[in-house]
């Protein structure tokens, strides 16, 4: 049995996700590659993640609707 993650936890992934999917020289990341690089499912459970860690500054997020994250300094 696989323990769930609270946002907090998953945003602290998300973070490392977006150091980890990135190509050299890229700055912004794709969602939908973090959610491919986490393994996650539930769509909304990564979107979540992605707005807990933008409100706590840890990442800022492009485009409306939302569709790339950029890391921000003091991310996890």
């Amino acid at each position: 049995m696989t323990a769930r993650l609270t946002v907090d936890a998953l945003a602290a992934r998300v973070c490392q996700a977006a150091r980890d999917a990135r190509k050299e020289h890229e700055a912004w990341v794709h969602i939908d590659r973090l959610r491919d690089h986490l393994g996650v499912e539930e769509l909304r459970t990564v979107d979540a993640a992605v707005a807990f860690a933008s409100a706590k500054g840890w990442l800022s997020i492009g485009g409306r609707p939302a569709h790339s994250v950029l890391i921000n300094r003091g991310a996890p």
